[in-house]
């Protein structure tokens, strides 16, 4: 097949992320100067992450400044302080942004994440940081950082179910705590052993002198139990050994089951949500959510015993280990799970937390069914045009509807509605109403993007777009569930212009032959004309140049995106950006994370060393 010569070298530029990591504001100089140097690199278009810039950018903890004292990851992405001075200089960073690419040269797109209009980011709730910054409250906690949009509308935001827990769930008095291994392998663990910690603020918990009554029993497995990553625990009917902890009584709002070893040789591991279940005096379990040490932001801060837990983050149900250390320490020990971490990430270990209720909404993500929404969304994409966007790209994947339990989410008074009035049946159909009220979105902005003289894209998100039984586990805390997201319908409509075809669990190579979902994405596409771009995340990836050419060389494809400039750009104070690897900051030179960002920089030099010899 000949090759594409409309094809173009793209970047994505996720600002947040870079203003976040830069200790100082960035300027109007910093983004004429990274544009300059994406130019020179061969880059022809940059996708720009819009996050209400608009309409004042989104509410966040402005105060908060990273320290040096861990720059792994205590300075990395914390430099909230000066990214609301960037807003303060820039106002407008996707303005500024569209500006400077197009004295460049460049095209800039706006690159517009329907669902994260609040990030699943949480402060424990009796913290300073919660009473300073705090917005939304949620269980064990308060969301920061949002579109004022959800913080003066937060009965728009994707609902759970109602129907399935009872009156009083969140004053129950626990009487009795099962703990459950995975097998039925003998344990270490003995009464003297077990701690029981409590808090009524999710702050500085306190150890509790409880008397209870200690037995140990095997049972059946009733149910084959997973991880959130896939992977085999137990099968049903298998034999399990239970400890039961009879009598607690405990009222507290927030407890926390640990043990009293001090190394890290434990062995009664299991799914966090199997490996602890409370129940009243009458033996009804308790439904609660869970809290284990993983906080996807601020990770530092999670501590029971100085800090708090951060509960429902969706990344869960993962294996836990109950008998070994609970103090804080690097990743990478005890747990298989640990790779799942950040770089660096302090974690607790040995301890799970648990709060009655369920959260009564998604963190932050708007269901697409309210009429309000709707027009709310399509007032950004007009706040975008009017800033000179080339296109607007639309991604479903988002940072605001993290959930254990995302099966639960979608039922909206207004989706409850449509059904019945509709004659779909509950709960099957609450995909198809809301399904239907997100490609009408699309189809709407299509017309207003179109109007304009724009293009509009849509990211093929390779992990979500299939089966469900072929979904990766460790990406449902991406996407909204219980609503089917008809990709073939974006496509013969004639919704999209053009497509971004998005690998990221999945296997990269899965895009030239093996991965039919992939196939039928680029086919699709082949036949209503519309090109077909690859995003590629490139943090660390040291296959990056071959799969530049494997892209460049197959003819299907028009575009490849280097997702995203944080992972290989820097900001000098003198209003200066160059792709990392040159220089660094004598402060951070030996963190791991920038000779991580210096190493990837040299592998995307590579890529610009061949487009430009073959372009």
């Amino acid at each position: 097949m000949a090759k594409n010569k409309k094809f173009v070298l793209e970047v994505l530029v996720d600002f947040p992320d870079d203003a976040l990591s830069c200790p100082w504001p960035i300027t109007v100089q910093h983004i004429d100067s990274m544009m300059g140097c994406l130019a020179h690199a061969g880059v022809g278009r940059v996708i720009w992450g819009w996050y209400g810039d608009g309409h004042g950018g989104y509410l966040m903890p402005s105060g908060i400044s990273g320290t040096i004292s861990d720059p792994t990851i205590c300075f990395d992405q914390n430099q909230w302080k000066a990214y609301a001075q960037t807003l303060d200089i820039l106002v407008d960073p996707f303005r500024v942004a569209v500006e400077a690419g197009h004295r460049r040269g460049i095209e800039v797109y706006a690159y517009f994440k329907p669902y994260e209009t609040g990030i699943s980011m949480d402060f424990a709730e009796g913290s300073p940081q919660a009473r300073e910054w705090g917005r939304l409250p949620r269980i064990g906690g308060y969301l920061t950082w949002m579109d004022p949009f959800v913080l003066k509308n937060p009965n728009l935001r994707i609902k759970r179910r109602t129907d399935d827990l009872r009156y009083g769930i969140d004053s129950a008095i626990i009487h009795t705590i099962r703990l459950t291994r995975k097998n039925a392998l003998p344990t270490r663990i003995r009464k003297e052993n077990i701690e029981i910690w409590t808090s009524d603020r999710n702050y500085r918990y306190t150890k509790k002198n409880v008397d209870f009554s200690f037995s140990e029993s095997i049972e059946t497995a009733p149910e084959d139990v997973y991880d959130v990553y896939g992977n085999f625990l137990t099968g049903k009917g298998d034999p399990v050994r239970v400890l039961t902890l009879s009598g607690v009584d405990l009222k507290d709002r927030f407890i926390l089951l640990t043990t009293n070893f001090k190394d890290e040789r434990g062995g009664f591991s299991n799914a966090w949500d199997k490996i602890l279940a409370c129940y009243d005096a009458e033996g009804k379990e308790i439904a609660g959510v869970y809290a284990t040490g993983t906080a996807i932001w601020f990770p530092e801060w999670e501590d029971f015993r100085n800090g708090g837990m951060i509960f429902d983050t969706g990344r869960g149900p993962e294996e836990m280990t109950l008998d070994i250390k609970n103090l804080p320490g690097k990743s990478g020990a005890a747990l298989e799970s640990s790779k799942y971490h950040l770089p660096g990430q302090r974690k607790v270990q040995g301890c799970i937390a648990f709060a009655r209720g369920k959260n009564a909404y998604l963190p932050g993500g708007l269901c697409e069914t309210e009429p309000s929404v709707c027009d709310f969304w399509l007032s950004c994409v007009r706040e975008m045009l009017d800033a000179g966007a080339d296109g607007v790209e639309f991604r479903v994947e988002n940072h605001s509807c993290h959930t254990d339990a995302p099966q639960d989410y979608g039922f909206n008074d207004i989706v409850l509605e449509q059904l019945q009035k509709n004659g779909l049946d509950f709960p099957a159909g609450i995909a198809q109403v809301r399904g239907r009220a997100y490609t009408d979105f699309l189809r709407k902005a299509k017309v207003m993007i179109s109007s304009a003289g724009r293009k509009m894209r849509v990211n093929l998100n390779l992990d979500w777009f299939r089966p469900a039984h072929e979904r990766p586990g460790a990406r449902k805390l991406a996407y909204p569930a219980n609503i089917d997201f008809n990709w073939q319908d974006w496509i013969e409509q004639g919704i999209v212009d053009e497509a971004m075809l998005r690998p990221f669990a999945k296997p990269f190579s899965g895009i030239f032959k093996d991965d039919a979902v992939a196939q039928e994405m680029i086919e699709r596409c082949q036949k209503k004309n519309i090109p077909v771009s690859v995003n590629r995340y490139v943090w660390c990836n040291s296959n990056l140049s071959d799969e530049f050419r494997r892209v460049l060389d197959d003819g299907r494809f028009s575009g490849f995106v280097l997702y995203e400039t944080w992972s290989f750009m820097e900001f000098d104070k003198r209003g200066g950006c160059n792709i990392a690897g040159k220089k660094h900051n004598p402060a951070l030179k030996k963190s791991e994370i920038w000779q991580q960002r210096a190493m990837t920089g040299r592998f995307v030099q590579k890529v610009s060393e061949i487009w430009k010899s073959r372009s």
